[in-house]
Formats: C-alpha cells, structure tokens, sequence
C-alpha cells in the first residue's frame, strides 16, 4: 500500500468518523432517556461527552490500523487521521470555540490513547468479568456525565456501548473495509 494511500485513507476515516461518533453520542444519550430517562447532568458538558465519543473511535480506529499497517505505516497514517479529525471537528465552530474544542479533543485523546491500550479486550469473554474491558472502561466515564447513580444502567449503557460502537465500526466508518481496499 503506498502512503499517499494511506493518506487518502486516514482522511477519509477522519472525515468520516467526526459524524458518526457525533450521530453516536446523539444516539446514546437519546436511547438513554428514552428507556430511562436519564438526561446528561449538565448541558454544558454534552461537547466534552461527544468528545469522549470521538476519542473513543479514534483509539478503535487506532488498533485495526495498528493490526493492517504495523507500527512503521501506523505513526503517518494516525498523524493524518488526528489532523483530520481536528480539522473536521472544529470546521464550524468560531475561532475561540474551535481552538477550545480543539485543545480539548486533542488533550483528551492524549490521555485517553494511555489509558486505553491498557485494556486488551473491548468486551469481557464468555461468562468474564467487566472490568478491565475497554467498553466497560469507556462506558464508567460516560456514566459520570449522567444524572444516575444505579449499577444497573451502567451496565445498560455497557451494552449500549457496545452495539452502537459495532455499528459505528462496521457500517458507518467501514474502517475494515476502507484498510483493505
């Protein structure tokens, strides 16, 4: 695969993904209130929960990459992606909303790329524990956003986590399909 490829694929990932994981969190948040009707606890954190979303994407984007491509193609490749990301994400925001959401996203994917390569499986195995899994993980940070508190809606929104990430992976990014081709 030559670079300019690869480019052209991590801009595209890129491009792609700044909608989905936006659709995504949408998607989370209204499933969440409409089954149990749980609303975000403070409206002015609703960019910072997209932005988990969105950095919760890149790092899934992030492992396929690093299994197609090898540590060598993976380092250009995510350099592009990231740019990308920040591009797109911040394209119609004002300049000082954009520099902010734009630092934030990317101090956010800093921290959130060392924590999760902590965790080597996303969903635990046949009859596993949670904890340690990196939807398991992702979805505790989520739950703080939320105005609950039951164990049992964490581990709803565990799942729900889970099945709209599946989908945002194989039929809105197509990340797999977008690396082979």
């Amino acid at each position: 695969m030559s670079r300019g490829t690869e480019i052209d694929k991590a801009e595209l990932l890129g491009e792609r993904l700044v909608g989905g994981a936006t659709e995504a969190a949408c998607i989370i948040l209204e499933e969440l209130g409409k089954r149990y009707k749980i609303v975000i606890r403070n409206e002015e954190s609703t960019p910072l929960f997209i932005i988990e979303v969105m950095v919760l994407y890149m790092h899934l984007v992030d492992r396929q990459v690093q299994a197609h491509l090898g540590p060598t193609n993976r380092d250009p490749f995510m350099d592009r992606f990231v740019e990308t990301v920040l591009r797109e994400s911040t394209a119609g925001l004002a300049s000082v909303p954009a520099n902010n959401f734009g630092r934030t996203l990317r101090d956010v994917y800093n921290r959130r790329q060392m924590e999760y390569t902590k965790y080597r499986l996303l969903l635990p195995e046949k009859d596993g524990i949670l904890k340690n899994t990196l939807y398991w993980e992702f979805s505790k940070i989520l739950f703080g956003f939320v105005d609950d508190s039951s164990p049992v809606t964490l581990g709803s929104l565990n799942i729900l986590v889970a099945h709209v990430s599946s989908a945002m992976m194989n039929s809105v990014l197509k990340v797999e399909e977008v690396l082979q081709s």
